[in-house]
């Protein structure tokens, strides 16, 4: 399982590129006036996702152009794309799905966001992707159940169907299903909610308050964590929690290699 961690600026990538393997989730939305700072990334060997930013730009009551979306990744060099979605609507996204690939030759990774129906979850899985996203899922009532349900559909009818999770590092989703990749932001919780989430142990996944990190850290040999600047402090916090997403999803890709999903193979009615 890959771990793509989300970032928005050189500050929070810092902490990201430290310890291989290095993979970050670009946004449109952040980057399409910092592209070069793509290139940095993509030239020092790290490896790219690169999202439109649709879900930022719905929140904002904003739009994307589709034609600049698609001369942006063209311009990026990346590799790993996402198309450019419309939130609550399946067909407009495959429809910009068919103008990037007809208009401009740029096969990108289609979403199914959750709410969506079963009808736009099979011409997902019966079409000519290797390579699908779920979105929706941190917000979506019931997430379990409607994940259980979609995956049922996936094993059953395309079980070699890489899957990519967005948003998705809650560490029950994350051990629950064979993702093939997954993203998140919530390497930076400490810094935005004072409570983060850390691997401490034997593969246990804690979530602590942020003195009791301080604690962790200073077992690990950090002394005078509480005299540190704030911007030093959220390196630390930063780097250690994505080193806890990066190494808790190579092992669960490992465990997976051997897993029998067959508790998502009951029939489940989706939605």
């Amino acid at each position: 399982m890959k771990y793509y961690a989300a970032v928005g600026d050189k500050r929070e990538l810092s902490a990201v590129v430290v310890t291989p393997p290095v993979r970050a989730l670009f946004s449109y939305f952040y980057y399409k006036n910092k592209i070069h700072e793509i290139h940095e990334f993509l030239n020092a060997g790290h490896e790219a996702f690169l999202d439109s930013g649709a879900f930022s730009v719905y929140n904002a009551g904003a739009a994307v152009n589709i034609d600049d979306y698609c001369k942006f990744v063209i311009a990026s060099k990346c590799t790993i794309f996402a198309g450019l979605d419309v939130i609550g609507n399946a067909k407009e996204s495959l429809a910009n799905m068919k103008y990037m690939f007809d208009n401009y030759g740029l096969k990108a990774i289609p979403t199914f966001h959750m709410g969506s129906t079963l009808d736009d979850l099979a011409e997902l899985i019966h079409g000519n992707y290797s390579y699908i996203a779920l979105g929706g899922l941190v917000f979506s009532p019931n997430a379990i159940a409607r994940c259980d349900a979609v995956w049922h559909y996936i094993i059953t009818h395309n079980p070699k169907l890489r899957v990519h999770g967005f948003a998705v590092t809650n560490v029950e989703m994350m051990r629950r299903y064979p993702w093939y990749s997954v993203d998140s932001s919530s390497y930076k919780s400490c810094r935005r909610f004072g409570r983060q989430g850390i691997l401490w142990g034997d593969f246990t996944f804690t979530t602590v308050q942020e003195k009791e990190y301080w604690l962790m850290l200073e077992t690990m040999g950090y002394k005078d964590i509480a005299n540190l600047t704030n911007n030093e402090r959220y390196f630390l916090y930063d780097y250690h929690s994505c080193q806890s997403y990066k190494i808790l999803a190579a092992h669960l890709g490992e465990i997976n290699k051997h897993k029998n999903f067959d508790y998502l193979n009951a029939q489940l009615k989706l939605f």
